[in-house]
């Protein structure tokens, strides 16, 4: 019996022109090593391709990063790509990534070909793929384990996302330095129970515009001004934080919406 640890990968055409790739095993790191010249070999010779997931038990952000490669090859060649039947918690990481918005989910073989087929195909597959935002959410308890959770998730979008060593620093900068902040500082508002916090990312090509809330009393962490390059090095660590932050950072606001405190930046990509 093959173990399900082993990613297996073939081809049958079920129409002409639309060629199933079909994958078997586990789509994690390892995974998406054994096939990913394969897999790009394969996309990159098809226009219609539909990617039968219905035996893959299990998909990390390697495997994601595979499927977005390819899918935005045949893109960028006017084709397009599906996913076809993933079990229930690898749909589930598909639709959280975000990459389901890239590439449509299936449930049947004939809804697939007419998909891929159809001229005007769907939302999601039209204009330049590499301008089509891809949203990601976190939500962390407001403790120093989930800042520690804020660093791995960094971690996957690195991977997930293909960043630059300039663009990973920068973003992993500012997100633990702003929820360090709110679980050192902010103060809980009273009768409010959710005490957490919860970061909304959108990337595109050219920045990555993360909104970072919590449900805290109001606390706004750019009420300190921004020092000058003459002025002396503040005693402590109070406002280095920010002033990294606010130096890594584009587009750095805050605002008060009702029960929350809503910090928003920009990474350049």
């Amino acid at each position: 019996m093959q173990s399900q640890r082993i990613l297996l990968i073939d081809t049958e055409e079920v129409i002409p022109g639309v060629t199933k790739l079909n994958l078997r095993g586990r789509l994690d790191a390892s995974g998406a090593q054994v096939i990913d010249t394969t897999f790009a070999q394969l996309a990159g010779a098809q226009e219609r391709l539909i990617v039968d997931l219905s035996r893959v038990s299990f998909i990390a952000s390697a495997g994601l990063r595979t499927l977005i490669a390819g899918a935005r090859g045949l893109i960028a060649r006017q084709g397009k790509m599906v996913c076809l039947d993933p079990d229930p918690l690898v749909e589930q990481v598909l639709v959280r990534s975000g990459v389901d918005r890239l590439i449509p989910v299936c449930r049947d073989v004939s809804e697939a070909i007419r998909l891929v087929s159809v001229g005007s195909g769907t939302g999601a597959n039209r204009g330049d793929p590499e301008d089509t935002p891809l949203p990601f959410d976190l939500e962390v308890d407001r403790t120093m384990t989930g800042v520690r959770r804020v660093g791995a998730w960094v971690d996957e979008l690195a991977i997930l996302l293909n960043l630059s060593g300039e663009a990973e620093y920068a973003l992993r900068l500012c997100l633990e330095e702003a929820v360090t902040n709110i679980v050192n500082h902010a103060t809980p508002e009273p009768g409010v129970t959710r005490d957490f916090v919860s970061l909304h990312m959108l990337a595109d090509s050219g920045k990555l515009s993360v909104t970072i809330v919590d449900y805290c009393g109001a606390f706004n962490p750019l009420a300190t001004p921004l020092p000058g390059p003459d002025d002396p090095a503040p005693e402590g660590e109070g406002g280095l934080g920010i002033t990294l932050l606010r130096r890594h950072a584009d587009d750095v606001g805050w605002v008060r919406d009702g029960q929350t405190n809503r910090l928003s930046i920009a990474i350049p990509r």
